[in-house]
């Protein structure tokens, strides 16, 4: 079976540990987390917090962890899409060399955050196959310098 690339948003409690024994499910079942987010803001009276995961796995993997997660007492709810959903938001922020924009893709939006006179930061939000796609724009030309990424549902 193939890999395919997952997101799990998990509804825990927001306490020491959670985010422990969340990334521990995977690591002990060999599954790399590529990018983690965690918010302990609580809405609306309701006490817990998100944390988002993407990761890498065959559907079978992806069951046996949504199965595993769920059992783990800090978690409340987990919820799996589909890397490329369209419920799913990338957010990244990128440093380039120069300051030439003409790359920008219209289903990606973009701020530039700061500017010198040799590169640009800049914020970058999209669906998540648009934000990885410019980001892999911006490497085949050589101008990328760093990024930071990461997913959420909305």
């Amino acid at each position: 079976m193939a890999e395919e690339r997952w997101v799990f948003v998990i509804k825990a409690q927001d306490k020491p540990g959670a985010l422990t024994a969340a990334a521990g499910v995977f690591s002990n079942r060999g599954v790399s987390l590529e990018t983690i987010l965690g918010s302990g803001i609580t809405l609306a009276g309701t006490d817990g917090g998100r944390i988002v995961l993407s990761f890498r796995a065959t559907e079978y993997k992806k069951d046996m962890l949504l199965r595993v997660l769920g059992r783990l007492s800090a978690v409340q709810e987990v919820n799996c899409y589909d890397y490329s959903s369209p419920e799913l938001r990338a957010i990244a922020v990128v440093r380039v060399s120069g300051t030439d924009t003409a790359w920008e893709a219209s289903d990606v939006q973009t701020e530039i955050v700061s500017q010198s006179e040799d590169s640009q930061t800049m914020l970058l939000t999209g669906v998540t196959p648009a934000v990885e796609q410019v980001i892999e724009t911006l490497r085949e030309h050589n101008t990328l310098l760093d990024v930071a990424m990461s997913v959420m549902a909305v």
